[in-house]
């Protein structure tokens, strides 16, 4: 069964935006996906996740921590607003 659900992951789309933060949805579903083992062949954080990152200046560790302690895309989107006011983004 659980092998069922690595091949079955797929993170949301490239193009949706959530909390007007591009790639923040898809970062996140990666950033989950790793620490519950369930990625399957997808790579966390891949060079487009790492760009995201940059642009948010925040570690992909320090990121993952923030999606993990969320229970929701709301949180998620909540803890990367808070986030980026302390960069003066």
């Amino acid at each position: 069964m659980k092998e069922e659900q690595t091949l079955d992951f797929k993170p949301r789309a490239r193009g949706l935006v959530i909390g007007n933060i591009p790639w923040l949805a898809r970062a996140a579903d990666k950033a989950r996906a790793l620490a519950e083992g369930r990625i399957g062949d997808y790579i966390y954080p891949c060079p487009a996740d790492q760009q995201f990152l940059r642009e948010m200046e925040i570690s992909a560790e320090d990121f993952s921590a923030l999606v993990l302690a969320s229970a929701a895309d709301d949180e998620v989107i909540e803890r990367m607003k808070a986030h980026l006011a302390e960069k003066g983004k």
